[in-house]
């Protein structure tokens, strides 16, 4: 089996800081990476004029990687920025041979364009950001947490003994690594300056890191020995990453490299926030809300941000993501067709449910308006069809029919490449995998005919709708409520009620006539009645007879 292929999507809204490592890694996994670079499509603010420019130059993109696409079908596309992967995704959609798309998201705090992408898996670096992408509307499923993405030699050290490396370097009590490189001579005199105030300034060693800046080196050497502090000074070198895992706290600007490197090694650190970090202040506020940072707006806040960021024991670091993600590109690549089967199903089973919803209200909306025949239930009951349900208007009808007609294209596409692959692999020897590809190609024509059943139905369902009367919906609770409330009407007393309760009243006394009879009430209100004399059984009966007997005779 040949090396997987990989598709690298650069633009000039990928963070270098996570291209480099990712590459790296990829290519040590031995897979073969072929790179395109979209300029600036994913670059840019977010006002009017930078939407404008990158729906314009997206669709270029878009055409662009279309045709990459198809004149080497990748196994697999690693993009970089949510507006590069919008436009991946949509050219991946439109080729014969699919591939997979994976997203790395490598900030804290994900914005929310990632959700408008269709990425088979996005990359996050923590569970915060994961729960981030979650919340903007991305599967949990599609999402995987691998740790900092940064250099390969930083997360190796992260996995050293710090006591250890103390020692080996001579470093005692508290340690503070100090990133100078790209500060300018200047403003690392100011910063020794301000390190040398610290109450506890010589209980402290620093470590200065002036990897690549000689005028910041010179100054170094010139102030350290004169403000009397323990320091050491170092550049690029393999001991670098062993230096920066050594030391309990890291004083440096927010720069993406050096966040990566202080999540891989598991330092505390105290960011120096100016306008010279686009973004810096957010990634900041990102890393103190995950306990991993203290800002110091300016180096005059410097000591007192250190003093704080000494306190308690150093965050842990954390895993090569770097590394995880030349893993999971590698298992994505290997299961390229089913990677991308899963994605289509998904899509496939949530046009389904729309097209059984819309059926279902066209069938309930037939019924109601059918003429009536043999003999109906009216009566109610837990069998009583929902008959009042909404129909959908005629815009989301069309808008489900060109959703089915979209996903029946993709599949004759996708249909006939396992057709060709099949040829292919009988033309090589290759018997198995030609026999994958017939069965796959015999799925995707079950799923055609599916496809082509629901084109039907949505004809059916529109056709119900344009004829449909359109009316007030009926609330069937409402109706019920109603039902429940209503009091009962007044039934008048029969005759056999009358002997009942003159049986009942024999076991006792009986109560005054007075009492009993509304008229009597009425006036014992207004202090007018008498109390009338008892009667007897005897006298009921007779009283009784006698009403019978001046009653009207009944019509005939």
């Amino acid at each position: 089996m040949s090396d997987p292929q990989v598709l690298l999507v650069t633009s000039a809204g990928a963070p270098p800081s996570a291209v480099v490592p990712v590459l790296a890694a990829i290519e040590a996994a031995g897979m073969r990476v072929r790179a395109i670079d979209l300029g600036s499509v994913g670059g840019g603010g977010s006002g009017v004029t930078d939407r404008v420019r990158r729906a314009i130059l997206g669709e270029g993109a878009e055409r662009r990687l279309r045709k990459e696409l198809e004149a080497s079908p990748p196994d697999a596309a690693v993009v970089f920025d949510p507006y590069s992967a919008a436009a991946l995704t949509a050219a991946r959609d439109s080729v014969p041979q699919p591939a997979p798309v994976i997203a790395i998201v490598d900030e804290l705090e994900p914005v929310a364009a990632w959700a408008q992408t269709d990425a088979d898996r996005f990359i996050a670096v923590d569970d915060v950001a994961a729960v981030a992408l979650a919340d903007a509307g991305i599967e949990g499923e599609r999402i995987m947490v691998v740790g900092a993405i940064g250099e390969r030699a930083y997360a190796d050290a992260g996995t050293q003994d710090r006591a250890a490396l103390r020692t080996r370097f001579k470093l005692g009590g508290k340690v503070a690594l100090v990133e100078v490189a790209g500060l300018g001579p200047e403003a690392t005199g100011q910063l020794a300056m301000q390190l040398s105030l610290l109450n506890d300034a010589k209980a402290i060693t620093y470590l200065f890191d002036a990897s690549g800046d000689p005028d910041s080196a010179a100054v170094l050497r010139r102030s350290v020995p004169a403000l009397e502090l323990r320091a050491k000074l170092f550049g690029a070198g393999p001991d670098a990453p062993l230096l920066w895992r050594a030391a309990d706290v890291i004083v440096a600007r927010p720069r993406p490299e050096t966040i990566a490197r202080v999540l891989l090694v598991g330092g505390r650190l105290v960011a120096i926030v100016d306008d010279s970090i686009t973004g810096g202040a957010r990634a900041v506020a990102a890393l103190e809300a995950r306990k991993r940072a203290i800002a110091a707006k300016g180096l005059l806040l410097v000591s007192s941000a250190l003093e704080s960021a000494f306190g308690g024991s150093p965050p842990t670091p954390t895993a090569d993501g770097s590394d995880h993600i030349a893993d999971i590109v590698a298992v994505v690549a290997g299961d390229r067709r089913g990677v991308v089967d899963e994605r289509r199903q998904a899509a496939q089973a949530e046009t389904h449910a729309k097209v059984r919803a819309a059926s279902a209200a066209a069938s309930a909306a037939a019924a109601a308006s059918a003429m009536p025949g043999d003999l109906e239930d009216l009566s109610g009951g837990t069998a009583m069809p929902d008959l009042d349900v909404e129909l959908p208007d005629a815009a989301e009808l069309a808008r489900l029919r060109s959703e089915v007609s979209a996903r029946k294209v993709e599949l004759t596409r996708s249909m006939m490449a396992s057709r060709e692959a099949a040829t292919k692999h009988d033309a090589a020897g290759e018997s198995s995998k030609a026999d994958a590809e017939r069965a796959r190609m015999h799925a995707l024509l079950a799923e055609l005919a599916t496809l082509e059943t629901e084109l039907a139905e949505l004809e059916r369902v529109r056709k119900t709708v344009s004829s449909a009367p359109r009316g007030p919906k009926l609330d069937r609770e409402a109706v019920r409520e109603a039902v429940r409330d209503a009091a009962p009407p007044p039934r008048t007393q029969s005759v056999d009620d009358m002997l009942a309760d003159l049986k009942r009243k024999a076991g006792g006394p009986v109560p005054p006539r007075a009492q009993a009879s509304p008229s009597a009430s009425s006036s014992t209100s207004s202090g007018a009645a008498k109390a009338a004399p008892k009667a007897g059984v005897d006298d009921e009966l007779a009283a009784l007879k006698r009403k019978m007997a001046s009653a009207p005779p009944k019509k005939k």
